[in-house]
């Protein structure tokens, strides 16, 4: 049986890494196999460390994302990249 390959983005940030923690407790998660963007070295060392493929980069590589991307069975994105361009965006963004 092969494993199935999963990508994820944000999987470094609060809900990225709870959503990560859930698919590996999951019972089949030995049948998986992670890898993950992630914008710095340090934090690629704590993803190794849990048996999670670091991939260094960031949104805008989208060359490192495509070939991550479609090297994996399954993607999970759950980084977004919001440029707000004055303070009512802002309020909006942040308070609805």
């Amino acid at each position: 049986m092969s494993s199935t390959k999963f990508f994820v983005t944000g999987a470094t940030g609060y809900i990225g890494g709870t959503v990560l923690d859930r698919f590996l407790s999951h019972p089949s998660a030995s049948s998986w196999s992670f890898s993950a963007l992630v914008r710095s070295e340090e934090k690629g060392k704590k993803l190794k460390e849990a048996g999670i493929t670091p991939i260094l980069g960031s949104l805008s590589d989208l060359d490192i994302i495509e070939k991550a991307a479609s090297e994996a069975d399954v993607v999970i994105a759950i980084v977004s990249f919001i440029v707000l361009s004055n303070c009512r965006d802002a309020y909006t963004n942040v308070l609805g």
